[in-house]
């Protein structure tokens, strides 16, 4: 199913200053859209609205199947803008991401879980000999690979990136480019958080935020 995303005259503040005011537009399904604007512009509040870790003051955020009826928030895939693996953490990347496909407590998982989060760490690009390698024994980008891991196992109907060409190595960017040329293939929804509305090779609709919607274009 793909899902579009709503934000409906949505105002949030911190210790009473607005971060957005009363700002509506919809990210359509199935494409790749950019939110872009300054530091400090609201854009990062908005995604953080739409992963709902932030409740609007006034207005709200709904998603939209197909056929434009409400439906529950799906699952969604977040890459954050940086890595927040602790390299002290004793797991490895292949225990986070099976944790994603199947939380629960413990480490145990199913062949299927496994062969599942295998999968998701090859398309990000960790070498197989390095997903059962703790964390912290990992270097920065390859942890950022496994975030990206984490992000896309198990197909989630909205994938959201945070600023990705402040994290990721160029070799790094090219695999992120193509994964999210092939999610949007398959039907996925793709928004990132961006200084550059070109990072991820275009984008089908670029809406400019700063404090409020300020732009909008559309191919």
């Amino acid at each position: 199913m793909s899902v579009s995303v709503r934000f409906e005259d949505v105002t949030i503040s911190f210790g009473g200053r607005p971060a957005v005011s009363s700002t509506s537009f919809t990210i359509p399904a199935g494409k790749r859209t950019a939110m872009v604007g300054p530091n400090g512009g609201g854009k990062t509040t908005l995604a953080r609205a739409l992963l709902g870790f932030l409740t609007p003051e006034k207005g709200r955020v709904t998603f939209l199947d197909d056929a434009g009826r409400e439906v529950p928030r799906p699952r969604v895939g977040y890459l954050p803008q940086r890595s927040t693996l602790s390299p002290q953490a004793p797991v490895t990347g292949l225990d986070l991401v099976g944790l994603t496909l199947s939380p629960g407590p413990g480490f145990g998982m199913t062949r299927a879980v496994e062969l599942e989060a295998r999968r998701a760490l090859a398309r990000a690009g960790l070498a197989d000999e390095l997903a059962a390698r703790p964390v912290g024994r990992l270097s920065g980008g390859q942890r950022q690979r496994v975030l990206l891991a984490r992000a896309i196992a198990g197909t989630p109907a909205l994938l959201l990136l945070d600023e990705p060409d402040t994290a990721l190595d160029a070799e790094g960017m090219k695999t992120l480019r193509r994964l999210v040329a092939e999610e949007v293939a398959a039907g996925r929804t793709i928004v990132y958080v961006t200084h550059d509305s070109d990072a991820m090779g275009g984008a089908d609709a670029v809406f400019r935020i700063d404090g409020r919607l300020t732009g909008e274009t559309r191919s």
